[in-house]
């Protein structure tokens, strides 16, 4: 998430300028700069306070937290900024053309200042990193006892998801077992085979793609066994092939590439496992939505663990387990959470004090309350009510 410098903690280092008026503007030398760098080497040091205004395009304004540069913030230049005196800063550009108009003092003295540490400070742009350009086929097989697939190879991807049985596959050359809820995937020109044994059937989901994923060893020559995540993005890629509404190709191609992301992620992210069998999975659905409609309802009272489990006559452990799996969170936590969200759009209107709100939502004290919000949102109750009016 970016900062802008409408943001609380910009204050820092300097503060937000309705618009500069006309005396002060006749005071002032402005220069009118074009903004094309993705990255900066040093910092600027203006000895006077200086004024800086987007006339063009998106701009990041690069801030030095320490004496020596190696620590910095980074905020989108968001109205017209007052930069304070012996501030280091610079520009980076975040869209293709951008222009700023700096004004300050004639006699200010500018000072450039090289980074002590060896590389850059960039601009991480938000791109794509690979794309799935097109779906070609997808598909539902049922595979009796001793099949055989004598193997093949093609120029685009092949997913093969188990959902019922075993299958053995041979990609170039080597052996690999896919059991239930496994997956595997082709790339490109990779000949590969497919059999069962004679005690053996299966069922699977085959999806056959074009995808420009360049480091395709990333993801190939090895079985996967779908976690929560990735057997919730092919229950949706299924569920969406179904539908036949506007947009729903596109919604494919989105579920397809989450899907592949989640491969992609596979060995960073905690593997939660999928419910035994689909009525299992029901009933957690039914019953986990159940009780977050009781914690949506009680969130004006102080809701303990103890409420929950009596009222939906399950153990606490069993509870923890239903929120783990699920939603990969404590159910006090979620509670908590819950009540802070709640807490951020009560101080946005604006019509109770940040005390109110907190006995409101049921919180011990004040304090308890301005500690929790802080940890999750990072700045205090008080001082985020002060963004709001920036």
């Amino acid at each position: 998430m970016f900062n802008k410098t409408t943001s609380y903690i910009f204050s820092r280092y300097g503060e937000i300028i309705s618009d500069l008026t006309k005396k002060q503007s006749s005071k002032l030398s402005n220069t009118t700069f074009r903004i094309k760098d993705k990255s900066i080497d040093s910092f600027l040091i203006y000895n006077q306070d200086a004024y800086v205004k987007v006339s063009s395009g998106i701009v990041m304004l690069v801030v030095s937290v320490d004496e020596d540069g190696k620590e910095y913030e980074k905020f989108v230049i968001h109205r017209v900024i007052k930069i304070k005196a012996g501030v280091k800063f610079n520009f980076i550009a975040i869209s293709s053309n951008a222009r700023i108009e700096l004004s300050c003092d004639s006699k200010t003295k500018k000072v450039t200042v090289p980074l002590k540490q060896k590389h850059p400070i960039e601009y991480e742009p938000l791109i794509q990193a690979f794309q799935i350009k097109e779906i070609y086929a997808y598909y539902y097989q049922v595979r009796n006892t001793n099949y055989t697939f004598p193997g093949e190879k093609h120029n685009y991807w092949e997913l093969t998801f188990i959902d019922n049985g075993a299958l053995q596959t041979t990609v170039d050359d080597e052996e690999y077992q896919l059991n239930e809820m496994d997956l595997i995937l082709y790339a490109p020109d990779q000949y590969h085979t497919q059999s069962n044994h004679a005690d053996q059937s299966c069922s699977y989901l085959t999806i056959l793609f074009d995808m420009d994923l360049k480091d395709e060893f990333l993801i190939t020559n090895r079985v996967y066994h779908a976690h929560r995540e990735i057997h919730r993005a092919l229950n949706d890629f299924i569920k969406v092939s179904n539908n036949g509404m506007l947009y729903d190709n596109e919604l494919m191609l989105c579920y397809l590439k989450e899907l592949i992301i989640r491969v992609l992620q596979y060995d960073f992210l905690d593997s939660s496992p999928v419910a035994s069998s689909p009525m299992q999975q029901k009933f957690e659905n039914e019953l986990l939505n159940e009780i977050i409609i009781f914690i949506n309802d009680k969130i004006y009272e102080s809701i303990t663990i103890e409420d929950i489990c009596v009222k939906f006559s399950i153990s606490r452990s069993s509870l923890q387990t239903l929120f783990k799996n699920n939603l990969n969170i404590a159910p006090k936590q979620y509670i908590s959470n819950l009540k802070l969200a709640k807490s951020k759009l009560l101080i946005k209107e604006s019509i109770y004090t940040i005390s109110e709100i907190s006995s409101m939502l049921g919180f011990t004290s004040i304090h308890y309350f301005s500690r929790k919000f802080k940890q999750v949102f990072g700045i205090t109750p008080s001082d985020y009510a002060k963004t709001i009016y920036n």
